[in-house]
């Protein structure tokens, strides 16, 4: 009797905070910071596997990263673990060392923790060994969906307060190491004597590791506030690359780019002059590639250049654009641009003129479902007779007249803000806006006819101060012909 009651189980005792339901837990653990909810899952196994679903979902379905050694190294770690299959949208942020800090800094502790960074970090990039270890992470990763590269933070981490930030892994400690905050900013050591090349770098060696690794996502997207954009060259696919990182291009579906076409270009007007050295070569040759795509995001850099005209005119499929023909460019990929399934559209910091913004919107009218303009410049040359004041022409209500009549076009979402116009003779911008509805209006719904069709009576322009001539002043609110349209 004795060896039997030694035997039987210990009950096992229940610790009051494992009695607390689980929409109460999890009430509880939205209003904590992060700290205390990392305390909280520790306080036990019930508790810790209660929260596991809520914090993978906020924590580990998209995390951010950066080109240094130990961000690159927590990567590959989150990706062997139980937590990578969860991993479906990576960040990398374009984090780095500042070019400013020239003085050896003050404490010899943090000044010798910044000398070792700043040496691992090109030995990192100049061996190649990022490249190897982003092609590791994302081989690991059987549930990826998307690669986003940013030059700045998300303030979304509500958790921490009203301005918390999601850094990339590794960003806290290099500062409270170095005391130095790494920036996202143009310059930085990574520049390698080239201006502007960093976002490029770090494009060019996602592309590969991904090819390495033979990923396959879904979306790749380029998020730019603080000027990182993609030159051209970064599109670049030689012979050693195509065989791994075409079949990347093929499969995308959703595709986010900020570029800047304006390296070795000519200012433009209306006709750029074509030559064999055209300014988008190489993004001509990707986009070639991405056949299935059904989200396309392109943002310029609002430059006054020929690479976005040359580029529409491409996209289009004009054989022969304002300027000449392009039979004297070989390189170029002849086969027209086909993407039969776009449909979502979204166009913004870019100078366009009436005419190519309608093309390329009718070029993708039978399955377009989406069209966002946002921060675009409208242009168009003065007429020439006129030696006044520029005709305050207000060029959008022909353009939003145009849009509703083109054959097959059938939205669902229109979305247009922050615009401005401006004469090409005259490069001083106009801001646009709708009258009592602020700088943006957006609609969704199947009326979209309607709704631009309203929003083109609202359309206000601030005309910028032009100096005071004799004469009658020639004010004209309305909209251009249809012969103006299609010049």
């Amino acid at each position: 009797m004795a060896d039997a009651a030694q035997s039987a189980p210990v009950p096992a005792v229940v610790l009051p905070i494992q009695k607390i339901p689980l929409e109460v837990l999890l009430r509880i653990s939205y209003h904590l910071t992060t700290p205390e909810l990392g305390s909280l899952r520790l306080t036990c196994r019930s508790i810790e596997k209660s929260l596991h679903t809520t914090f993978v979902k906020e924590f580990f379905t998209q995390k951010q990263f950066m080109m240094t050694q130990d961000s690159l190294q927590a990567f590959i770690d989150v990706s062997r673990s139980r937590l990578g299959s969860h991993l479906r949208y990576v960040h990398i942020g374009l984090d780095r060392f500042p070019e400013g800090v020239q003085r050896p800094l003050s404490d010899d502790e943090k000044e010798r923790k910044y000398r070792e960074r700043y040496a691992n970090n090109f030995m990192l990039w100049n061996t190649g060994h990022h490249r190897d270890m982003l092609a590791e992470a994302f081989g690991n990763l059987e549930n990826l969906e998307e690669i986003i590269i940013r030059d700045f933070n998300s303030r979304r981490r509500s958790r921490d307060g009203m301005h918390a930030e999601w850094h990339s892994y590794g960003f806290t400690t290099t500062f409270n190491e170095t005391g130095v905050s790494l920036s996202q900013g143009m310059a930085g050591i990574w520049n390698s004597g080239f201006p502007y090349q960093y976002c490029s770098q770090v494009f060019a060696s996602v592309l590969c590791a991904l090819g390495i690794a033979k990923a396959r996502p879904k979306g790749i997207q380029i998020m730019s506030r603080n000027s990182n954009h993609l030159r051209d060259f970064a599109f670049s696919t030689p012979g050693f690359l195509e065989p791994s990182v075409v079949p990347i291009i093929q499969g995308l579906e959703k595709l986010h780019l900020c570029i800047d076409l304006a390296w070795r270009c000519p200012s433009m007007g209306l006709s750029p002059t074509q030559t064999t050295t055209n300014p988008d070569l190489f993004i001509r040759k990707f986009l070639a590639h991405a056949t299935n795509l059904r989200n396309l995001r392109i943002n310029e850099h609002r430059s006054n250049n020929t690479g976005i005209a040359a580029l529409l005119d491409w996209i289009v499929g004009d054989p022969d654009p304002p300027g000449g023909p392009d039979d004297e460019l070989p390189d170029l990929p002849r086969p027209m641009l086909s993407m039969p399934q776009l449909e979502r559209l979204s166009l913004g910091t870019l100078v366009v003129d009436a005419p190519r913004l309608l093309n390329v919107v009718r070029k993708f009218a039978p399955s377009l479902k989406s069209l966002e303009l946002w921060k675009v410049t409208m242009i168009r040359n003065m007429p020439p007779d006129d030696t006044r004041n520029p005709p305050k022409t207000i060029f959008w209500t022909a353009f939003l007249q145009k849009l509703t009549e083109i054959p097959g076009l059938n939205l669902w979402h229109f979305k247009a803000g922050m615009l401005q116009q401006h004469w090409v003779e005259r490069p001083v911008p106009a801001l646009v806006s709708f009258k009592g509805r602020g700088p943006v209006r957006e609609y969704v719904g199947p009326d979209w006819k309607q709704f631009v069709t309203d929003i083109a009576s609202l359309l206000d322009v601030q005309w910028p101060l032009e100096p005071e001539l004799n004469g009658d002043d020639d004010s004209d609110s309305g909209s251009q012909t249809d012969s103006e349209l299609s010049e």
